[in-house]
């Protein structure tokens, strides 16, 4: 079983790393473009296994903690109760983590393909994700706030504030021309702030460990966010403005 967790973890980081490389070439190549089109379909493949491989090893955390992470260990009696609220609050956190991002990534694509009848993406299962999402936030604000975790009491919100967007999307449907391009811009780069974001979480303590020792920290786990929402906010108000115009390439897309 710990084989199991340990190549589950290794193809989680390996498939993250590249997705947050690969990332970037959708950002800044013509939007629409081949370029565009084939490296974000990559970014899913490999974004999809990211979800994939956090869901399964957060629930191999959860179940079997002792197994999974003292395989030639035995943890001492006095502290077994710690160490498996440690591993399931852990557990929780990342399986949260990898439902934002299932969730953000997810309403992205289907903006897309849906774009022509929006109503399409109204279905249980997009329904119960995002309502799963609001849900999980209040557990781990709930668990950040009882066990004094910083990185659940910093990322808490993310969950419901995404899923009431996204809600409100699905059950109200389309307000303006282009809606399907605006979610899509934003859902998909909520994902890399998501991948981001988990990879400064728990990579970040290894990589910038002067860091970690410090009351920085929680405004480093912070960054992705603080840096993604606001460029999601005025990117968007500036493909609203390019769109408005009634001639040029905007109306074209």
């Amino acid at each position: 079983m710990a084989n199991l967790f340990q190549s589950l973890r290794w193809a989680h980081i390996a498939a993250g790393s590249i997705a947050l490389i690969v990332f970037w070439i959708p950002i800044f190549a013509r939007k629409g473009g081949r370029n565009h089109v084939r490296a974000g379909w990559i970014y899913v493949a490999l974004m999809s296994v990211v979800v994939l491989t956090a869901f399964v090893m957060s629930g191999l955390i959860f179940t079997l903690p002792v197994a999974i992470r003292r395989t030639n260990q035995s943890v001492p009696g006095g502290e077994l109760g710690v160490f498996l609220r440690n591993q399931r609050v852990f557990a929780t956190f990342l399986a949260y983590l990898a439902a934002v991002t299932l969730a953000s990534g997810w309403q992205g694509i289907w903006a897309v393909e849906t774009r022509r009848d929006s109503g399409k993406m109204r279905t249980p299962f997009s329904l119960a994700l995002n309502a799963a999402i609001v849900l999980g936030g209040g557990i781990v604000l709930g668990l950040g706030l009882r066990y004094g975790k910083g990185p659940l009491i910093g990322m808490s919100p993310i969950g419901p504030v995404m899923g009431a967007i996204n809600l409100r999307y699905l059950l109200r449907g389309p307000r303006e021309r282009m809606h399907w391009w605006y979610v899509h811009l934003g859902s998909m780069i909520g994902t890399g702030i998501a991948g981001y974001t988990a990879f400064v979480v728990f990579g970040g303590a290894q990589l910038f460990p002067f860091i970690f020792k410090t009351q920085l920290r929680t405004i480093f786990w912070l960054f992705p966010t603080m840096i993604g929402a606001p460029a999601i906010f005025f990117w968007i108000a500036s493909y609203r403005r390019q769109f408005a115009r009634p001639t040029g390439q905007a109306a074209a897309i």
